[in-house]
């Protein structure tokens, strides 16, 4: 397989376990997880198969069909073939969904320049949950309390789909940065990296980053990657700790239907 292979492979095997239900389709595979309605990420159809000539409108009325049935009250498409996405990422937004394209980075070279690990901690996950609550709070895109709760149930569906270790970054014994390791032999995905805002620009996320990337590669991992906000400056702070991109995710999203 091709790295970008390895890393959607490895994507998919996640969201297979992380599902309750999966519901077939002409463009790819729908993973429903109807425990947790309100997290996206758990309910979405990955379009991965006759998109040559597929429409925005068309995989609209496939992700409603299936979503729909399941009683959800947002649809969600992802996809990684760069050509449908850039074809279909201003078809979505002329229909009104939300668009976002993230990078696949692999770690591949040496970071620009040492980092001090030491304010890094390896945590349990429960350490966590208050940081992840107040974090949620803050974002507008969640809108309520059932949705932190239903959220910080997603990284426990995770955690027990995948093994998953947590790391925080200190200051004076305060969280301000974590991010999550997701494993299995030769490949680690970094995942859910987030630093404070009151704790920005202090480098904890490069040390946050460069604790879990160097424990994977303790893991005996030869593949570590992680998925990053095209248009958002974390990519550029990765590509400095040595992750080149590889391929990008189209993420089409219509937050909740009319």
């Amino acid at each position: 397989m091709t790295e970008l292979e390895r890393c959607v492979d490895f994507i998919v095997r996640l969201a297979d376990r992380a599902a309750k239900t999966k519901e077939p389709s002409r463009y790819g595979v729908a993973h429903v997880n109807t425990d947790l309605p309100r997290v996206w990420s758990r309910n979405y159809l990955f379009a991965d198969r006759d998109l040559g000539g597929v429409t925005a409108i068309e995989l609209a009325a496939e992700t409603n069909r299936i979503l729909g049935a399941a009683g959800l009250t947002h649809r969600k498409v992802e996809l990684v073939d760069g050509e449908a996405g850039d074809r279909l990422e201003p078809q979505f937004r002329e229909i009104g969904w939300q668009v976002e394209c993230d990078v696949v980075m692999v770690a591949r070279r040496d970071p620009d320049r040492g980092v001090d690990t030491s304010i890094v901690d390896e945590v349990p996950i429960d350490e966590l949950v208050p940081v992840w609550s107040f974090g949620w709070q803050t974002d507008p895109r969640v809108q309520d309390d059932d949705v932190v709760r239903q959220l910080v149930e997603n990284r426990r569906v995770m955690a027990a789909a995948v093994e998953t270790r947590f790391f925080a970054g200190r200051v004076d014994g305060e969280i301000g940065s974590y991010c999550e390791l997701y494993s299995e032999p030769k490949i680690g995905q970094i995942e859910d990296v987030f630093t404070l805002e009151r704790f920005r620009k202090r480098g904890l996320a490069r040390a946050t980053v460069t604790r879990a990337l160097n424990a994977s590669r303790e893991a005996d991992h030869d593949f570590t990657f992680l998925i990053a906000d095209r248009d958002d400056w974390p990519k550029e702070l990765y590509a400095k700790l040595g992750f080149d991109e590889i391929g990008r995710i189209w993420e089409f999203l219509l937050p909740r239907v009319a």
